[in-house]
C-alpha cells in the first residue's frame, strides 16, 4: 500500500527550479517514540543567462538556494500520518531585490478502513513567490513592470476516497481540492488576481484484465476571483474523460484519458470554449536500470492579463538511465503550445525545452546533481521571443 513503510513516506526536499530529478537520498529517521523525525537539507548553486526571461537586454545572475526541511511521521497499522515543514531561502548575486524566503507547511493522512475503503487527506499552507519574468510578470502579463518578485499565500485542502478492492471488477473514486490564493505585494496590480479554486471529480474503474482497467471520469473546476468586475474571469471548467490505466504490462505502466473540456465564463462579455482534452502519462522500462517517461496533456491555464485563458498543449519525454549503482543521467525534451484565447493580438507561443542531468549517489545520505536546462520561446507577438540557459548544482544531505 501507499504508506505501508516508513521509506514510502519520506519525500525529498522540493526544489525551486523545474529540472530533472537529482539522485535520491535514503535518509535515516530519528526515533522519537511514536513519531519518526526525518531532517533533510538541499543546497543549490546555479547560473541563469537570462534571469528575467526577456527578448532583449538580457541580464544574467548567479543564484543560491538553501532548503532545509523536516518531516514528522507516525504509523498505526496501515494508517499513516505525516507533517512536513520546509523553508527555502533564495539569494541572488546581482539582483538582491529578487531574494526571497518561501515557507511550506503540509500535513497528510492515509487511512485504510478496510481493503476496499481507503481515504487520503491533505492540507498545506504555502508562502511562496513568482520570480520576475514568470506568471503575472511575464511579458504581456499585468505585472510586467514590477521591480521585485510577486509574493503570495495559498491554503489548500484536499481528499481522495476509493471504494473497491484493488482486484475488484469495479472501483469508484471521488476526489476534491479547495485552494485559496492571495497575493501579498503590488496590490494595485495583483488584488484582482486573488482567487478561490474548487475542484471536484469522480472516476469509475472497470477491470478488464488483472492489471488493466477502463476508466470513466468527470471533473469540475470552479474559479472565483475575489473582485468581480463586469468582465469577470470567474468560470467553470468541466472535463469528461474515457481511458485506461494499466500496470506492468509489456514493461509499461500508464494512464491515458481522452475526452472533452468545456469552459464557461460567468461574464457574457467573454466567450465560452469547448474543445478536445487529454491527459496521458506512460512509463516504459525496457531495463530495470533504464526508464522512459512520456506525458502529454491539454488544459486551460488562467490568463496572466492577455485574453480570457491560455489553451495549453504540452508534450514531454524524459529518459533516466543508471550507468552504475551510484551514477545515473536524465535527458528530457518538452514542447508546449500556448494559445491566448480571446486575446486581441492573437498571441500564440511555442516553447521548446531541453534538460540534461548527471546524478551521483556519493553516500546513502549524500547525493550530488549537475543539471543543465535550455528553453526557447517562439511567439507571434513582437518582443516576446526569448531563450535562456540554466546550469544548477544541487547537493542533498540527510542523517
Amino acid at each position: 500500500m501507499k504508506y505501508r513503510t516508513l521509506a514510502s513516506l519520506i519525500t525529498p526536499t522540493a526544489f525551486i527550479f523545474s529540472l530533472p530529478a537529482v539522485a535520491a537520498i535514503e535518509p535515516a529517521a530519528i526515533d522519537a517514540g511514536p513519531v519518526k523525525v526525518v531532517p533533510m537539507i538541499s543546497a543549490q548553486v546555479g547560473y541563469d543567462d537570462n534571469f528575467f526571461s526577456t527578448s532583449a537586454n538580457e541580464e544574467d545572475d548567479t543564484i543560491t538556494v538553501l532548503s532545509p526541511s523536516v518531516q514528522l511521521i507516525a504509523e498505526d497499522g496501515l494508517n499513516a500520518y505525516r507533517l512536513t515543514y520546509q523553508i527555502s531561502q533564495g539569494m541572488h548575486q546581482d539582483h538582491s531585490s529578487d531574494n526571497y524566503t518561501d515557507h511550506n507547511l503540509s500535513a497528510d493522512a492515509h487511512l485504510e478502513f478496510s481493503q476496499r475503503s481507503v481515504l487520503d487527506l491533505n492540507a498545506a499552507y504555502n508562502k511562496g513567490h513568482e520570480a520576475r519574468g514568470t506568471g503575472l510578470s511575464a511579458t504581456g502579463g499585468i505585472a510586467n513592470s514590477i521591480d521585485a518578485p510577486l509574493e503570495y499565500d495559498t491554503q489548500t485542502v484536499g481528499f481522495s476516497y476509493i471504494y473497491g478492492a484493488p482486484e475488484a471488477t469495479g472501483r469508484f473514486q471521488v476526489y476534491g481540492e479547495h485552494l485559496d490564493r492571495e497575493y501579498q505585494n503590488f496590490r494595485s496590480v495583483t488584488e484582482g488576481r486573488d482567487d478561490t479554486e474548487v475542484t471536484l471529480g469522480a472516476v469509475f474503474y472497470y477491470q478488464i484484465m488483472p492489471k488493466t482497467s477502463l476508466l470513466f471520469e468527470a471533473r469540475n473546476k470552479d474559479i472565483d476571483y475575489d473582485l468581480d468586475p463586469a468582465n469577470s474571469l470567474d468560470s467553470e471548467t468541466r472535463k469528461y474523460f474515457v481511458g485506461a490505466t494499466w500496470e506492468g504490462t509489456a514493461k509499461t505502466t500508464g494512464t491515458v484519458k481522452v475526452g472533452v473540456s468545456e469552459k464557461d465564463f460567468d461574464s457574457a462579455s467573454r466567450k465560452d470554449f469547448t474543445s478536445s482534452s487529454w491527459e496521458a502519462s506512460v512509463r516504459w522500462a525496457p531495463r530495470t536500470y533504464s526508464v522512459v517517461d512520456i506525458s502529454t496533456s491539454r488544459s486551460a491555464a488562467e490568463s496572466t492579463g492577455n485574453g480570457n485563458f491560455i489553451d495549453t498543449k504540452s508534450y514531454n519525454v524524459n529518459w533516466n538511465h543508471a550507468w552504475s549503482d551510484i551514477i545515473n543521467t536524465d535527458l528530457g525534451l518538452g514542447l508546449t503550445n500556448e494559445t491566448y484565447e480571446g486575446a486581441a493580438d492573437g498571441r500564440e507561443d511555442d516553447t521548446t525545452s531541453v534538460n540534461m542531468g548527471l546524478n551521483y549517489d556519493m553516500r546513502r545520505w549524500l547525493t550530488f546533481g549537475l543539471n543543465y536546462s535550455y528553453s526557447d520561446i517562439d511567439s507571434n507577438l513582437a518582443n516576446t521571443d526569448y531563450s535562456k540557459n540554466l546550469v544548477m548544482l544541487t547537493i542533498n544531505a540527510s542523517l
